[in-house]
């Protein structure tokens, strides 16, 4: 249980970054706007919004027990 705390945080800020990356890969190649678009605000979602609410859910989840 501690593994999956300290390891989905870990993994949504590496898909996170992932995403961002193929975002600025798809403005590179500048063919198709609106994935651009789809990719870049899902990265920054998973990267700024879901991996602190994770690190802080799961140090509440680690407290409690």
């Amino acid at each position: 249980m501690i593994s999956l705390i300290i390891l989905l945080p870990l993994v949504s800020a590496l898909i996170g970054l992932y995403f961002i990356t193929l975002g600025l890969w798809d403005l590179r190649e500048g063919v198709n706007r609106n994935q651009y678009i789809k990719y870049m605000f899902t990265g920054l979602f998973l990267l700024i919004i879901l991996t602190p609410m994770l690190w802080f859910f799961g140090s509440t989840l680690f407290v409690s027990m």
